[in-house]
């Protein structure tokens, strides 16, 4: 485990919209209880000199109705080269890394999608479904 992560990289970062997913399902007309599932994947590989980390979260519920919704936002970090040589990047489990040291980058990505998806859950005329901009563990 890295505990300094942050300090292997440039303080520049890319970030991005990468997909969106959202599907009506609808009921029976019965409104009875749901349960809302949160789902976080976490996903990290290196490309050319740099690390591409990618998050997605799903919300599904029990029983399968209402909505499906997915948002997948990605940042794009470039190695400090002084520090790169450190580690073999490529053979180690970049996405528990980043998943328990990489708040520097996995904070704003959680910001965005927590946003985004408040936004798309409030379009119905609801109130928006609004969790905090953290990883689900």
């Amino acid at each position: 485990m890295i505990s300094n992560l942050a300090d292997y990289f440039d303080v520049e970062q890319e970030f991005y919209l990468d997909k969106i997913s959202y599907k009506r399902i609808g009921n029976d007309g019965q409104f009875g209880e749901y349960f809302l599932n949160c789902i976080d994947n976490i996903e990290a590989k290196v490309n050319n000199g740099t690390v591409e980390v990618t998050v997605e979260r799903v919300f599904e519920f029990e029983p399968k109705e209402l909505f499906e919704l997915s948002v997948e936002f990605g940042a794009v970090l470039k190695f400090n080269e002084e520090r790169k040589g450190e580690y073999d990047w490529e053979s180690m489990d970049l996405a528990k890394e980043f998943r328990e040291n990489g708040q520097f980058v996995l904070g704003n990505l959680m910001n965005r999608i927590s946003l985004l998806m408040a936004e798309i859950t409030s379009s119905s005329g609801q109130v928006p479904i609004i969790l905090p901009p953290m990883v689900a563990s």
